[in-house]
């Protein structure tokens, strides 16, 4: 498994935009032309009809990081982009897919110990997931890998600071 990155230049973009076609193109766009390595992107539906929430994990330097946000902020669709420093306290779910022989009380034992949960069980497999840190990811991928791992992934971040009610983004009181 590829190790996280931890550079200081790691920041959180949550981009609350109106749900339009293209819109991830236009934002991966600003961060292609700059070359600005993006490591997670995660599109999620709000409460507000039309209203989505894209969260995205990428490096910059740390001196770009204003006017990057502000360029970012002139694309139509956007409403507001708030910048975090990537950091411990942020989560992700990570899925291992195991061979069902796996299964036993080693296995359990690991998963309980690590706080992870039996997610699905198929004939020749089974899928556990775990929330936690990349940290957190990597140091049960490191316990589970081996002949029985088959694959392995870990969701997109969401930045729970990030979840505000629509009036109280900038600068916009109404819908």
């Amino acid at each position: 498994m590829k190790k996280p990155a931890t550079s200081e230049n790691q920041f959180i973009f949550s981009i609350y935009a109106e749900d339009k076609k293209g819109l991830i193109g236009q934002i991966l766009i600003y961060f292609n032309r700059a070359s600005y390595d993006v490591q997670s992107l995660n599109v999620s539906r709000t409460d507000i009809s039309d209203l989505v929430m894209v969260t995205l994990e990428a490096e910059l330097p740390e001196r770009v990081l204003i006017p990057f946000r502000e360029k970012l902020k002139k694309i139509v669709e956007v409403y507001a982009v708030t910048v975090y420093p990537a950091g411990e306290g942020l989560k992700k779910t990570g899925f291992y897919r195991l061979r069902a022989a796996a299964l036993n009380v080693q296995l359990w034992a690991l998963m309980a110990k690590y706080g992870a949960t039996l997610s699905s069980m198929g004939e020749n497999s089974l899928v556990i997931s775990k929330t936690g840190s990349d940290e957190d990811l990597a140091e049960l991928y490191a316990l589970l890998e081996g002949p029985h791992l088959l694959g392995f992934c870990k969701s997109g971040l969401i930045v729970e600071e990030s979840l505000v009610p629509f009036e109280a983004l900038p600068g916009h009181q109404d819908v």
